[in-house]
């Protein structure tokens, strides 16, 4: 059982380092049933809750692959956000209802990051999650990753030395919880993997990055539960092999007394959009949202008897489509809205 956060889950469109990991054992001939209540990648909801971002639409779980792949044995218990510190309280349910014998564990980046955790309550965690498992399956065995850096981030100035701190006391930790029953082996994911090049926006695997933690994770297990050497076979590319989206289809815009309703159909593999907007009777020009908009749709506040132009572009990481044609509508009136085509900014 693949136990993780959006490292693990993947993105639509994504192939997952845990289909790289499934190939590796498939070319080996090594028999391994992946478990776990889900099936798939992330996907992006139609809309946000209107208390967005105060409150989030639930996740989409059951998201496709990158087009062309089989990977009918995908089930794994990785989600889109997900902390050890929640993770630490479902594990025990989950082992007992999945019958899981291996679990590989990469955890730990959101509860640092979101400041949920420090590296003390972090590893206090960990120790409560091994054995909780534990508690369902006295031999479960653990492979247990460290925590990945990311790309600095100015609302962040201080997590790179936080994650530092929680992964030099971590093989120490780990050689205390193991036991000759159930062993916990380190995974060594930060000193292999480089957020400026194994990412599409510093933080997620792009091909590179997902055969370098598949690789990381396959010889870890190679070298403790192998049985014989299935070290992982396939060289790591040294190039990514990048998804690329096409621009929303189109944009439509509903106007209400103090609002309107701007939506776009999905782009598929898309991580979020980047809206457009501008208040015409105002005189403003176009303003691009601060951040990526994670839905298919957004609530924008508006002055009644206005008239709004919005263009929308598909973001996945740092890449960036052509925006749709512009779509024009007068608060607090019927909407007309233009849809299709391309806007040249």
């Amino acid at each position: 059982m693949i136990v993780g956060d959006s490292i693990s889950h993947g993105l639509e469109g994504d192939y997952t380092w845990r289909y790289r990991l499934s190939q590796n054992f498939g070319k080996h001939g090594f028999p391994v049933r992946f478990a776990g209540p889900e099936t798939g990648t992330s996907v992006l909801p139609a809309s946000q809750p209107g208390d967005y971002p105060a409150r989030t639409a639930d996740p989409i779980h059951n998201g496709r692959y990158r087009p062309g792949i089989d990977f009918g044995d995908s089930r794994h218990y990785a989600r889109w956000g997900r902390l050890l510190h929640e993770a630490k309280d479902n594990i025990r349910d989950a082992v007992a209802a999945h019958g899981a014998d291996h679990l590989m564990v990469e955890l730990g980046f959101n509860d640092l990051a979101w400041g949920v955790s420090g590296p003390g309550r972090l590893t206090a965690d960990l120790g409560t999650f091994v054995q909780r498992a534990r508690d369902a399956n006295p031999d479960v065995q653990f492979l247990v990753a460290n925590v990945v850096h990311r790309t600095p981030l100015d609302s962040g100035p201080g997590l790179a030395d936080v994650i530092t701190a929680y992964n030099e006391g971590l093989p120490s930790t780990l050689a205390a919880m193991s036991t000759a029953r159930s062993a916990v082996v380190p995974v060594d994911l930060a000193g292999v993997y480089d957020p400026g090049g194994d990412t599409y926006d510093g933080l997620h695997p792009n091909s590179v990055g997902e055969f370098k933690i598949a690789k990381a994770f396959a010889d870890a297990f190679s070298a403790v539960f192998g049985r014989g050497r299935i070290d992982f076979l396939d060289p790591v590319p040294r190039t990514a092999d990048p998804l690329a989206i096409s621009p929303p289809a189109g944009i439509a815009a509903t106007p209400h007394d103090s609002s309107i309703s701007v939506s776009w159909p999905h782009v598929f593999g898309a991580s979020g959009y980047w809206l457009y907007w501008r208040d015409v009777t105002a005189g403003q020009g176009f303003q691009r949202s601060p951040l990526p908009i994670l839905a298919d749709s957004l609530e924008v506040p508006a002055e009644r008897g206005h008239t709004y132009e919005f263009m929308v572009s598909g973001a996945r990481g740092h890449q960036e489509t052509p925006t749709t044609r512009i779509a024009a509508v007068l608060a607090g009136q019927p909407a007309l809205s233009l849809a299709g085509g391309l806007a040249g900014r």
